[in-house]
């Protein structure tokens, strides 16, 4: 057998073993990502405490209590992230969701302080845009601007159907 046959059969095995192994790794990371719907709270309050600075998964958790109304237990997690994260869009949001449940405690001026500041951070933000505009839409002095914002939102086509349904009715419940 010649060399020049030995090497392109030597680099031909090559390949093949390589787009096995990579194939391979592939199905390995796969079965390894983690679907979040199935990790229970307790589970992700315990992987949070042994690694604090998971902030996707604190957000993730927070907004299940958030959506849950458990602000009680929502309040931390988003605190840790808004202080401690270099991540301005999570930071951001971190911020607006801290401001509704402010809000939804009757403290209205805090809440606008803290969307303010997530505004300050991420000047593009659809949610503390939005929480701005339903807190501005429902005082008369400042109906206008909370008007202008969630119109803004919804020229800009960054909300689901759901949630411009939503935007969509309440802006016309408070139509001059």
């Amino acid at each position: 057998m010649n060399k020049w046959i030995l090497s392109s059969t030597a680099i031909f095995i090559f390949f093949i073993v390589l787009f096995i192994n990579l194939n391979n790794n592939s199905v390995a990371t796969t079965r390894t990502n983690t679907d979040l719907e199935n990790v229970t709270n307790e589970e992700m309050e315990k992987v949070i405490n042994d690694n604090p600075d998971i902030y996707p998964m604190r957000i993730a958790l927070a907004n299940r209590y958030f959506d849950e109304i458990n602000y009680s237990n929502a309040l931390p997690h988003y605190m840790y992230v808004a202080e401690n994260s270099d991540d301005n869009e999570l930071k951001s949001f971190a911020l607006s969701q801290i401001a509704w449940m402010v809000f939804e405690s009757n403290n209205i001026e805090v809440a606008i302080d803290y969307l303010d500041e997530a505004l300050r951070i991420n000047e593009n933000s659809v949610i503390a845009k939005s929480y701005l505009g339903i807190i501005y839409l429902q005082d008369p002095i400042t109906r206008s601007e909370g008007r202008e914002l969630l119109n803004e939102i919804l020229s800009s086509n960054k909300l689901s159907s759901e949630d411009r349904s939503f935007v969509e009715e309440l802006v016309s419940q408070y139509e001059s």
